[in-house]
C-alpha cells in the first residue's frame, strides 16, 4: 500500500490496542475488538488523541491473518497506541490546549480559483475549480485525514459484517444541513441513489455499482435498490454484491457528499448555483468571473469554524500573473506555486512555503482514433522526442519530477516504467520515418489544445512544439480558457491532443486508471478502447490481497503505456505559499484543494 495509508499496531503485553484518529477534529475512535475480528465496531469516545504516527504503510503485512482482509479493504485505517505512551500524550494535549487559547477567530480568507467552476453540485463536479468550494460546503459519510486514513464524517460510527459485504452506518444525531434540517438516513440513501442515475456518470460509479441491485436501478429496470436499507432516521445499511476493496474509501470522495433530499427534489437545476450542504461553511453568493462567497455555518456538528468567511476570487483563463499581483499586495491569503512564482516572491515578506508530493499527473492525451494519430509509430515518436528532465529544468525551474509512469509515487502499485518513457531523439526519428512510410509520406499536421495560457503553459507548449517540429511535424496550439468549453472540445471529434492534469480523489490506483481509460468513463477523453483492459480493471477492484491487486494494476498500466495513447509529462507536487498570518494548514497528498478549512485561522487579522 502507498505511503501514509495503512494499518498500524503495537503489542502492550497480551493486548493489541487499536485506535482510529480524526486528525481534523482532535478526536479518536476506539476500539477494535480483537476477540471478534469479523465485526469491527467503531465507537466515538472522548479520550485524548495520540499524536505520534507509528511505522509506515508498507508494514501492513504485520497484521494478523484474521485482520488482513479488513486492512486491505481499507475498511479501517488504524493507528496504534499503548498505555505507556499516555504521559507523553498528556503533555502534547496540554500544549495543544494552550495553543488553542491563542487562536484568533474571525476574518475573511481569500482563496484563488483559476477558473469558474462548472457547477457546485458535488455529483457533477469534475474539475479542480469546484473541488475546493464543494469541500467546505458538503460532507460525506467518511473523509480522509492528513495521512489519507479513512475517518468518520457524517457517519459517526459504522460496523462491517457479512464477510465484508455489509456496512451499517450510524449518522451523527447533531449533524444539520445549512437549511436547518437534520441529516437523516433518508438523505444518505437518496444521495447514493442519485449518484447511481446521474449523467454524466461520476467517477465513483464503479464502486457504487457493487451495491446489491444498483446496476438494475441505474438501467431503470427497478425503482428500488435492495442493498440500501433504512433502519431508522440515523441508521442504514449498505450491502454489496461481493467484498469490494475501494468501496469505503470511495465514500470519502467529494462526489459522495450527502445532499438534502428536499432541496434537490424542490429544484435540482438551481442546486448547482445555490448549493445547500452540511459542511463548516454555507453558500452565500456566486458572481461569474469574479467571486464565490461562503460564510461560517454556526450549527456545524464539529464546532464553529475559526474564519468568518471564505472568498474565492476567480481568475478566468488561469490569470496567474494577476493572482500573483493580488497576493503580493495582500489581496489573497495563499497562492499555488509554479512557473516563476517562487522567484517572484523570493524577496519580500516572510511568506510560508509548503511543499509535498501529491497524487497528481500532468500529461498529454492523444486521440488515437483520429486519422493522423492512428499510427502507433507516430504516437511513440511524439513521446520519445520529449526530454522530460530538460523540460522541467527549463520551464519549471526543477520544481517537479519527470513522469516515469501513469500512477504517481505514493500511489499503491506505483512502478518505474522508464524504458517506455525515456527520451531518445534518435529512436523518435526512426519511429517517425516508419510512420511516414506507413502513411506514404503525407504531410502531418497536429493540434494541441490547452485550457491554460499562463506563461509557464506557453513555455511548455513551445518546448513540446519545438521538439515535435524537429520530427517534421506541423504543430498548431489552440487555447480554450473557458473550462466548460474546453471540456466540450476535448470530448468532441475535433480534438487531437490535449493538455491535462489528473489528480486522484482517493488513494487507490483504480481512481487513476478507470476514469482515464475505462471505455465507459466520462473522463476518458483519449477515446481509449480495449475490452481486455476493461475486464482487467473490473477484476482488479475485487482482488482482496493487496500484493496481487497491485500486480494487476501494474500490468494494466504497462499495457496502456505500450499503446502510447497518453504522454505522461511530470508528477505534480503540492506547492503553496501562504501569507505570514495564515495558521492551521494541514495538507494531505490529495492536495490543497481537498483541505477542510474548519481550523484555519488568521493571526492578527480577525476583524478585517
Amino acid at each position: 500500500m502507498g505511503t501514509g495509508i495503512g494499518a498500524y499496531f503495537r503489542h502492550c503485553g497480551s493486548n493489541t490496542h487499536w485506535k482510529v484518529l480524526d486528525l481534523h477534529r482532535n478526536l479518536d475512535y476506539v476500539t477494535y475488538d480483537q476477540m471478534h475480528p469479523s465485526k469491527p465496531v467503531y465507537r466515538l469516545t472522548p479520550i485524548k488523541m495520540i499524536k505520534t504516527m507509528i511505522g509506515a504503510a508498507n508494514r501492513t503485512h504485520l497484521i494478523h491473518a484474521s485482520l488482513r482482509l479488513v486492512s486491505s479493504m481499507c475498511v479501517i485505517l488504524l493507528l496504534a497506541g499503548c498505555i505507556q505512551q499516555e504521559d507523553a500524550e498528556d503533555a502534547a494535549e496540554n500544549k495543544k490546549a494552550q495553543e488553542q487559547d491563542s487562536v484568533q477567530r474571525g476574518g475573511v480568507y481569500r482563496y484563488p480559483l483559476m477558473n469558474n467552476p462548472s457547477t457546485l453540485d458535488p455529483v457533477y463536479v469534475q474539475d479542480q475549480y469546484g473541488t475546493p468550494v464543494v469541500r467546505q460546503l458538503f460532507e460525506g459519510l467518511v473523509q480522509f485525514g492528513p495521512y489519507l486514513t479513512v475517518l468518520p464524517a457524517l457517519a459517526e460510527t459504522w460496523q462491517v459484517d457479512n464477510a465484508g459485504r455489509t456496512y451499517r452506518f450510524f449518522l451523527r444525531p447533531d449533524a444539520r444541513f445549512h437549511n436547518g434540517h437534520a441529516v437523516t438516513a433518508e438523505d444518505a440513501i437518496f444521495s447514493i441513489r442519485r449518484l447511481l442515475r446521474v449523467n454524466p456518470p461520476p467517477t465513483i460509479l464503479p464502486q457504487l455499482l457493487k451495491i446489491e441491485g444498483a446496476p438494475a436501478y441505474r438501467d431503470r429496470q427497478n425503482d428500488g435498490i435492495r442493498g440500501l436499507k433504512r433502519i431508522n432516521d440515523h441508521e442504514f445499511t449498505v450491502t454489496l454484491i461481493e467484498p469490494h476493496v475501494p468501496f469505503l474509501t470511495a465514500l470519502g470522495m467529494y462526489q459522495a457528499a450527502i445532499v438534502p433530499k428536499s432541496e434537490i427534489e424542490n429544484n435540482e437545476k438551481k442546486f448547482g448555483r445555490s448549493p445547500v450542504g452540511s459542511g463548516p461553511f454555507r453558500f452565500v453568493s456566486w458572481t461569474t468571473d469574479d467571486s464565490i462567497q461562503l460564510d461560517r455555518f454556526p450549527n456545524y456538528y464539529a464546532g464553529d469554524a475559526y474564519l468568518d468567511k471564505i472568498l474565492y476570487r476567480i481568475y478566468p483563463g488561469v490569470q496567474i500573473d494577476r493572482a500573483l499581483s493580488d497576493f503580493r499586495t495582500g489581496g489573497l491569503e495563499e497562492m499555488p506555486v509554479y512557473g516563476n512564482i517562487r522567484q517572484a516572491l523570493s524577496e519580500g515578506k516572510d511568506y510560508q512555503w509548503f511543499h509535498r508530493p501529491s497524487l497528481g499527473l500532468h500529461f498529454y492525451g492523444i486521440r488515437n482514433d483520429r486519422p493522423v494519430l492512428k499510427n502507433a509509430a507516430l504516437r511513440k515518436a511524439l513521446s520519445k522526442a520529449i526530454d522530460r528532465d530538460n523540460l522541467i529544468q527549463q520551464v519549471y525551474d526543477g520544481q517537479f519530477e519527470p513522469a516515469r509512469s501513469i500512477l504517481p509515487p505514493g500511489m499503491p502499485a506505483h512502478q518505474n516504467l522508464e524504458e517506455l518513457l525515456s527520451y531518445d531523439m534518435t529512436a523518435a526519428r526512426k519511429h517517425m520515418d516508419q510512420a511516414l512510410k506507413d502513411d506514404r509520406g503525407a504531410a502531418l499536421r497536429i493540434e494541441i489544445v490547452s485550457a491554460s495560457q499562463s506563461t509557464s503553459a506557453r513555455k511548455e507548449l513551445d518546448y513540446v512544439r519545438n521538439r515535435w517540429e524537429q520530427l517534421g511535424l506541423q504543430v498548431d496550439i489552440k487555447f480554450i480558457t473557458d473550462w466548460g468549453e474546453f471540456k466540450r472540445y476535448i470530448n468532441s471529434d475535433a480534438v487531437q491532443i490535449y493538455r491535462y492534469v489528473w489528480t486522484a480523489d482517493m488513494p487507490d490506483p483504480d481512481d487513476f486508471l478507470s476514469p482515464l481509460f475505462a471505455s465507459d468513463s466520462p473522463a476518458n477523453f483519449t477515446g481509449f478502447r480495449n475490452d481486455q483492459i476493461d475486464q482487467m480493471l473490473i477484476e482488479a477492484r475485487g482482488i482482496v490481497d493487496p500484493v496481487q491487486r497491485a500486480e494487476m494494476y501494474q500490468q494494466i498500466e504497462k499495457r496502456i503505456l505500450q499503446t502510447y495513447s497518453i504522454i505522461p509529462l511530470l508528477y505534480l507536487s503540492i506547492d503553496r505559499v501562504y501569507q505570514p498570518e495564515v495558521q492551521g494548514v494541514k495538507i494531505s497528498a490529495l492536495g490543497a484543494d481537498t483541505m477542510l478549512m474548519h481550523r484555519i485561522w488568521l493571526k492578527g487579522k480577525s476583524h478585517r
